[in-house]
Order: C-alpha cells, then sequence, then structure tokens
C-alpha cells in the first residue's frame, strides 16, 4: 500500500535515464512474462535493433543472458530502458522533460523524440565496440565535496572526474593504480568509496584516440529538436540546443557527465516529480543531494524486478498527485446482499414456543440459478428492482407472482435496456410469462443487434488470449470462446462440432467467426459449413493465420527445429530416432515418443508437456488441411513484422500480403497490423485491431477499408 496527502508531482515527472551500471544478469525477464506492454515494446524494438546489435534482443532477456562483454551489456540496457519506457507509457505516464546519464541520454533522446531509433541503436553499437577496446585504467564512485576537486589532480595525478553526481558525491576516472590510491586514502578516513567493475577509464583522455572513428561512423547521425525538453549533461548550458548529431555523440563519451547541473536546472525550472527509468535505482541519492525534497520514483530493482514492485511505482505517482487514466474495464451493479429470510425465536426457557424455522444456523438450499448468462443478468435486474432474493428467482419463476406493476416493469425495461444496448418495449415485457421468456426476448434484440462473436482457439491452446479483444469491442458485444476438441482428427471435423455448438447457441445468426494464427483455419472452415447449410456468416476474422509453404520432409524439420529449441533452452541435446519417428503414421505416437525422451532428458513441467503435444497436434492438422473456397466477407489482420518463434519454420515465412488466403477467399481484406505475430492480441496492438474491426462491424456494406 502506498499513500499520499498532498501534490508532490506538480508539472509532471522528469524521466532521468542511467548510465552503464543499472544492469544486472536477468533484468527484464519477470517482466516479458507479466507485462504484455514491456512484452510488445521489447518485440517490437527486436524488429529494428537485430541487425546492428547482432543479437536478439528478446531471446537474450528471455533467457538472461551474460552481460559480461560491454558491445552486448550496453545495447541491452539501452533496449531495456526503451521498453521501460514504454511500459510507463501504457499505464499513461508521460514526461515532461528527460536527462540521461552517459549512455542514458541516448535512450532520453529516443523518449523526447529527438532521435530515431534505428540510429540511437547505432550511436549505442559503436560506442560500446569502441569502449571494449580500451585497456587499463579504473572508475570509482567517491564521496567528495565540490570545494575538494581543485586539490584532486595535485595530490592524486592521473585521476579526473567523469561524473559529477551532485555537489558531494562524483565518479572519478583515469589510471588504476592513482584511483585505486585515491579510494584506499577516503576509505581510511571514513569516507564513502567504491570501485567500479568497468573496463578503461571512461569520459577521460583514453578515450581521445576512439573519438575520430566514433565521429566517421556517425557521421550520417542528425536529431531533430525534441518534443519536450532535455537537460543536457554533456553541455556547460543544460538548456542549449543540442543537435544530437556525431559531435555531440563524441562530446557524450568524452566529457564528463554533469548531471549536477541538468538536475539543478530542470528543478529552477519548477520541477519536482523525477523518475528513474532504469532496471534498477542508481542515481536517487543524486536527486536527492541535488533536489532536495523532490519526489524520487524508480522503476524496477533487482530484488523487485516483476510487474508488482512496478504497480508500486506507479501508486506511489498516483498517490503523490499524479492523473491517470482509469484502467480499461467497464463499471457494473454488483449483486445486492443475499438475505436467508429465516426467522429464529428466542425464549427464555420458561415459556414454549414452537419455533417456525429450523433451530441452529441451518442455510436453505438456495434455488438453482440459470446458467444462461443473459438469463442470470436479466434475473439479477428483476431481483434489484422487485426487492426478491436473486436465489429465488428462477428461469420458471413466473412474472406476476414476482408482484409485476407498471412502475416495476418500466424500471425492469430501464434495467435491461442499459445493460444490454437494447430497444424493448414494454407489451413485450407484459407478454413473457416466465423470467426464462423475458431472457430470450432479450437475448433475440441482442443477437439483432449486435450478432454474437464466436472465437477459436489457437494451435493447443484455450481462448483465454482472447480476453483483452473482447473487452475492446466493448459490453454491447456477445463473445463466445469455442476451446479445444482434443477427439477431433482434422479441421473439417473440429468445424463440424463447432458449427453445431454455434448453431445451438444462437439458432438464427448472423454470425461473426474469428481466429488468431490455428484458429483462423478453423473459423474460415466452420463459415463454409455454416454458409453451406443455408446459414448466414456475416464475416470471418483472421488474425495473422497463415497458409504453410509446401516444403518437402515438413516431419523431420519440425523435430530438428524442437530438438535445436530444447538444446538452446536447456542445454541438452535430444537424441530423437528421426527416421523412426519420420515412418510413423500416427501423429499422436510420434508427439507421444518425443515427449517421452525429453522427460527422461529434462525436467519440464507436466503442464508444459501438455500444451507442446496439444499445439504439435494441432499444427500438424493445420498443415494437413486444404481450405476450401469461401466468398463471404473475409478481413486477415497481417503481422507486418517478423514473429521472435522460438523454434523457427520457413514454411510460414511468407512475404505475400493475403498470407495464402487470396487464393480461396474471394473477399479478401487485408489489414496490415505493425507488430509480430505473437504480439497482435496484446496492447497496443490488439487496441489497433479492436477498433478497426469496431468500424467493419458497423459497416453495412461491407468491411471498412483499413485506415
Amino acid at each position: 500500500m502506498v499513500t499520499g496527502d498532498r501534490d508532490l508531482v506538480g508539472r509532471g515527472p522528469v524521466w532521468v535515464f542511467s548510465g552503464y551500471g543499472s544492469q544486472w544478469t536477468g533484468m527484464g525477464r519477470q517482466l516479458l512474462l507479466e507485462e504484455p506492454a514491456f512484452a510488445a515494446a521489447v518485440g517490437k524494438l527486436d524488429a529494428q535493433v537485430a541487425d546492428v546489435f547482432d543479437f536478439s534482443l528478446q531471446e537474450h532477456l528471455a533467457s538472461a543472458g551474460d552481460l559480461d562483454r560491454l558491445d552486448v551489456a550496453q545495447p541491452v540496457l539501452f533496449g531495456v530502458q526503451l521498453a521501460l519506457a514504454e511500459m510507463w507509457r501504457s499505464y499513461g505516464v508521460e514526461p515532461v522533460a528527460v536527462i540521461g546519464h552517459s549512455l542514458g541520454e541516448v535512450a532520453a533522446a529516443v523518449c523526447a523524440g529527438a532521435l530515431d531509433v534505428a540510429d540511437a541503436a547505432r550511436i549505442v553499437a559503436v560506442r560500446a565496440r569502441l569502449l571494449g577496446r580500451l585497456q587499463g585504467g579504473a572508475m570509482a564512485v567517491v564521496d567528495l565535496e565540490d570545494g575538494e576537486l581543485a586539490t584532486l589532480e595535485r595530490d592524486f595525478p592521473g585521476v579526473q572526474v567523469a561524473v559529477h553526481t551532485s555537489p558531494r558525491q562524483k565518479v572519478v576516472t583515469g589510471d588504476e593504480m592513482a584511483v585505486a590510491r585515491l579510494v584506499r586514502g577516503l576509505e581510511e578516513r571514513g569516507r564513502a568509496a567504491r570501485a567500479m567493475r568497468v573496463v578503461g577509464a571512461g569520459h577521460s583522455p583514453q578515450v581521445d584516440p576512439l573519438l575520430p572513428e566514433l565521429v566517421e561512423a556517425l557521421a550520417d547521425v542528425r536529431g531533430r529538436s525534441p518534443r519536450i525538453p532535455v537537460y543536457s549533461t554533456v553541455l556547460d548550458e543544460p538548456r542549449g540546443a543540442s543537435e544530437f548529431d556525431a559531435e555531440y555523440w563524441a562530446a557524450n563519451l568524452r566529457r564528463p557527465v554533469r548531471l549536477d547541473r541538468a538536475l539543478a536546472a530542470a528543478a529552477a525550472d519548477g520541477h519536482t516529480a523525477f523518475m528513474e527509468i532504469s532496471p534498477h535505482p542508481v542515481l536517487t541519492r543524486a536527486v536527492a543531494d541535488n533536489v532536495p525534497g523532490a519526489l524520487t520514483v524508480g522503476t524496477l530493482r533487482r530484488d523487485a524486478a516483476g510487474s508488482a514492485a512496478f504497480l508500486a511505482e506507479l501508486g506511489t505517482l498516483y498517490a503523490a498527485g499524479l492523473d491517470l487514466p482509469l484502467p480499461s474495464g467497464r463499471v457494473i451493479d454488483l449483486p445486492a446482499p443475499r438475505w436467508r429470510h429465516v426467522r429464529y425465536w428466542w425464549t427464555d426457557g420458561r415459556t414454549p414456543v414452537a419455533a417456525t424455522a429450523t433451530q441452529g444456523w441451518a442455510e436453505p438450499t438456495p434455488a438453482p440459478v440459470p446458467e444462461d448468462p443473459v438469463a442470470t443478468r436479466v434475473s439479477h435486474h428483476i431481483a434489484t428492482v422487485t426487492g426478491h432474493p436473486a436465489a429465488r428467482i428462477t428461469s420458471t419463476t413466473t412474472l406476476t407472482d414476482l408482484g409485476l406493476d407498471s412502475l416495476m416493469a418500466v424500471r425492469i425495461r430501464t434495467a435491461l435496456e442499459g445493460d444490454f444496448g437494447v430497444t424493448l418495449h414494454l407489451r413485450e415485457l407484459f407478454e413473457a410469462t416466465t423470467v426464462a421468456e423475458l431472457a430470450d426476448r432479450v437475448g433475440r434484440l441482442i443477437n439483432s443487434a449486435h450478432p454474437p462473436l464466436f472465437l477459436f482457439h489457437a494451435a493447443g491452446g484455450t481462448t483465454d488470449v482472447y480476453h483483452a479483444l473482447a473487452q475492446h469491442l466493448g459490453a454491447d458485444r456477445p463473445v463466445h470462446g469455442l476451446d479445444r476438441i482434443d477427439d477431433a482428427r482434422t479441421v473439417s471435423e473440429k468445424a463440424r462440432r463447432y458449427a453445431e455448438e454455434i448453431i445451438a447457441a444462437c439458432p438464427n445468426g448472423p454470425y461473426l467467426l474469428a481466429g488468431w494464427s490455428f484458429g483462423g483455419f478453423v473459423a474460415q472452415e466452420t463459415a463454409r459449413q455454416l454458409t453451406a447449410s443455408g446459414r448466414e456468416v456475416a464475416l470471418v476474422v483472421l488474425i495473422d493465420a497463415v497458409r504453410p509453404l509446401p516444403r518437402p520432409d515438413r516431419v523431420r524439420t519440425h523435430l530438428t527445429g524442437f530438438a535445436r529449441h530444447i538444446a538452446d533452452t536447456f542445454g541438452v541435446q535430444l537424441a530423437l530416432p528421426y527416421d523412426e519417428l519420420v515412418a510413423m503414421d500416427d501423429d499422436r505416437e510420434r508427439i507421444d515418443l518425443v515427449l517421452r525422451i525429453l522427460r527422461e532428458a529434462v525436467q519440464v513441467p507436466s503442464a508444459a508437456l501438455e500444451h507442446q503435444r496439444a499445439s504439435y497436434l494441432d499444427l500438424r492438422i493445420g498443415e494437413a488441411h486444404r481450405p476450401g473456397r469461401y466468398d463471404g466477407r473475409v478481413v486477415l489482420y497481417r503481422a507486418t513484422e517478423p514473429a521472435p518463434h522460438t523454434v523457427r519454420d520457413p514454411a510460414y515465412e511468407r512475404d505475400d500480403d493475403g498470407l495464402g488466403w487470396d487464393e480461396v477467399c474471394s473477399r479478401l481484406t487485408v489489414v496490415p497490423v505493425a507488430g509480430h505475430h505473437l504480439s497482435l492480441l496484446d496492447p497496443p496492438y490488439v487496441d489497433e485491431i479492436a477498433a478497426h474491426l469496431r468500424r467493419v462491424l458497423a459497416s453495412p456494406g461491407g468491411p471498412a477499408e483499413p485506415d
């Protein structure tokens, strides 16, 4: 819990980006699993910077890769800082200004709009590569007053100030022996001093030979005017205009970091809140020393690196007065208390009383609650208006038995229209004899105004992945999830079974069918079968469902790719009998043998094994399916970025816009979405898909054209 009773945020937070030193092995790994916006940002960055860095940012974070090499650690830290910034933004937190400390100034410039990500990645990569050449030299964090700097170089020749952190703290750099002597001298006097684990002496004359090459390599980098103020830690005047070109980044590498001046300038301009964008807070003392009384908030810590810790920091900002947007969702009426209405007679023991209720705290058996969600909500509104306990209103309850009169009918109609977004005439309410009949009338109105959307599971998964999409479509859109049927061996058989379920749930139609990945195959085939039976399908939505290209030896390709994934993840070489596996006719026997060998080699949770099995079987079913022609409306949301799959499969790496569906779907509209396959159902991409889909569903003549 965090609390606050006054405004400490003022005009808004200043984002402070730390330099090299806040990184730690494993940073970001937990957020990839817990924070969709962070994961989406990492995936998007990966596609933009992988060629520059020569490694995958996403894979490095997911595997908690080593950070021993400077040309890996600094790019990873840069990527994490940008992803953390996007995570803050996903919760509605925006900076009013930025400050960057050494390496952190690159990420700060990107967040201020002064640099493109591609140029910033080049700056970081070139900078790290050149610094990696340095040998000898050292750096240390020491408690030194500004007044002591005049005697520093006299008493410790070869030592310079690399970072003016605050009036009482500095980072020094220079000759290794001289820096060590300064640290010992301060420790002997009881002063704080700590040697840093770095190679070379940054921000010192040692980097001078590197500067011409840096300027040449970045000669075509051009910054632009930032959207928000950037308080420079390079320039003598922090508010000075910065070009953010090669010469500026050379000065960033060579000159001492004037963090103290940048913080002081921000404070003088009225800023009172500072957020450190880093995987571990290293500048909180600097902020406190330079801006006494300011609000200082971190993002993550080494010992608290998950979503819960981050949300505590977000709560601190909110409690300190920062306005935040309401979270996604809708406000609902909670059910009223369920009164038991059981009387218990009291007696003093002298006058016998015939009790009219069961002695003791025996709870009456509640009446069955309707399972249909529409009927449940109708019953709730009737109970709220009439005052009867909800548990006693069943689907067979007669409305007149509840004392229904004209006033109650108007109130019930108002509640139902507000909840379901339909227009209900009073005569329809009076003509309904029972609760079930009224719920059926409401259900027909819902389907007429807002046809239900049926969502098909992806390979090996459940329909839980569509939770965000369903929420973004609005409370007035009925949504049904169709989860996996294990004993259906073909897409056609799955579609037949699902079509039966769809008709049973909504006999009249029209129907909207949608599916992500493998779910798109089932949605298209179900639409074909429903249409063939005379049912109306209004729209089929395919969310990056990729028809695989024909390739020989598919089984061996799958298995060798899976074995490589296990080797990369667990460091174990699976001894798979490939010839025997390829010769098997039954996919279930094949995957069961592979997973049995995997269980003997590695400890893997049973749930993960079951998911692998189900995914493989659905994948094989999808590859065996040959979609038939369908002439109804189809919208394909196509990811425009390559996916960071753990098992790469060239058969699914298509470059045609229609992903093969234009061959069988005559009315196909392709809508590009700037994400990758695995990110489309997460923010911010799912917001874009839902917004476009709402426009499509509102268009009577056909799918809306992509913006």
